[in-house]
């Protein structure tokens, strides 16, 4: 609706509810109340005073004031705005000052989209993306975004240039992808920042600028984004598209690491362990190993499994040792699987049982790639026991 026809709308409406205050003054008193109460409703339309509702729902919200903000929203959603419908559908996704329930949010947020509002739009992009709250359907969570995308939604962008990037729910086309990521990335997206410094640093879609590369990742890792800074850490760790500098590894390693990143706690843990150019720290290579092998980093639990085994950095505790070996074996890794399987049959930390012992055998023998160093005793073992 233009101004012009705003204004002349809201002209229309005083001008009927002038007239139906008249009416009332030679009707009874019912009829009186009746036209006061459209009149003023009618007024409200045109009115700052209820256009303010939003925004002090928004403060009410942002100073954790839930139970107001979800009575002035729950107000203007069920009157159709559609920014409102949104931030009810986000109170109840994450159970803000009402009892979580997705479903409802899912509605509202259904409601909001179909109105043209881009972030509600990604809202049901992501949850059609993870099948959260719905079926997961790749297509489906691809029109979504695409929908916000085309209004400037940054993190629309940035996950439609990450699904044409993997080909999922459309048809891969790194051009596309990188076109979509690029236009998040200025917009300061960390997430797309760091995906479309992955793709340059990887030469997909024929981007081969490695500066472009650290450039963007460089400006991910620098807001805080973990997996930039572990990204940028083991750009420094190996020298791909920066010169070597180890120091610089370790430091975003660790500034990635301290934000829980599963991945940099194990490639800092294994450069405390290793001491290979750098000092070695076994304490610190366990507290790191820990940390990522409680969140399930497979390499990272048998790791810690032989620090416990041989008393590396700790105490020697061959319960612990066997629980990590056995976390990781149980995660398909084919030497924790011939580890284990050699627990059992020499009967380290657990009774001897031939039976276990040719179980984790058989594993790791399906499992193990190429040549190893335990190799020639994982078939020596089989063979014994089969």
């Amino acid at each position: 609706m233009s101004r012009s026809e705003l204004a002349s709308g809201q002209s229309a409406f005083k001008v009927f509810s002038a007239e139906l205050l008249a009416l009332a003054n030679g009707w009874g008193k019912s009829y009186s109340i009746m036209a006061f109460v459209m009149a003023a409703f009618l007024l409200c339309w045109g009115s700052p005073v209820c256009a303010d509702d939003y925004s002090f729902a928004l403060k009410a919200y942002q100073k954790g004031n839930f139970e107001r903000a979800l009575e002035l929203w729950t107000n203007l959603a069920e009157s159709g705005d559609p920014r409102s419908q949104y931030w009810l559908s986000r109170m109840y996704q994450q159970g803000s000052g009402v009892e979580q329930d997705l479903y409802i949010a899912i509605g509202w947020s259904r409601k909001a989209a179909a109105k043209g509002h881009s972030g509600a739009q990604n809202f049901l992009g992501w949850r059609y993306f993870k099948g959260d709250g719905v079926a997961q359907n790749y297509t489906e969570a691809a029109s979504w975004y695409v929908k916000a995308a085309l209004q400037g939604n940054a993190k629309a962008q940035n996950q439609l240039g990450w699904m044409l990037l993997h080909g999922l729910g459309l048809p891969q086309n790194f051009d596309e992808a990188r076109k979509w990521l690029q236009d998040a990335a200025t917009q300061g997206d960390a997430e797309a920042q760091n995906n479309l410094g992955w793709m340059y640093l990887n030469e997909m879609g024929e981007l081969t600028d490695r500066g472009q590369a650290l450039q963007w990742i460089q400006k991910a890792a620098s807001q805080g984004h973990a997996k930039a800074q572990d990204n940028l850490g083991w750009m420094y760790h190996t020298g791909k598209g920066v010169g070597w500098d180890i120091d610089e590894a370790v430091r975003w390693y660790r500034e990635a690491a301290v934000q829980g990143h599963a991945r940099a706690q194990f490639r800092l843990g294994a450069l405390y362990y290793n001491g290979t150019d750098f000092s070695q720290d076994l304490v610190e290579a366990k507290k790191w190993f820990e940390l990522a092998a409680r969140q399930g980093i497979v390499e990272t639990q048998f790791n810690l499994g032989v620090m416990y085994f041989n008393g590396e950095g700790t105490a020697p505790d061959i319960g612990e040792a066997l629980k990590w070996v056995e976390k990781a074996a149980r995660q398909g890794l084919a030497v924790a699987q011939y580890t284990l399987g050699t627990f059992y049959q020499d009967g380290v930390g657990v009774s001897i049982d031939d039976d276990r012992a040719l179980y984790w055998f058989r594993k790791a023998i399906g499992n193990y790639e190429g040549t190893t160093d335990y190799a020639e005793d994982l078939l020596q073992r089989y063979q014994e026991l089969e």
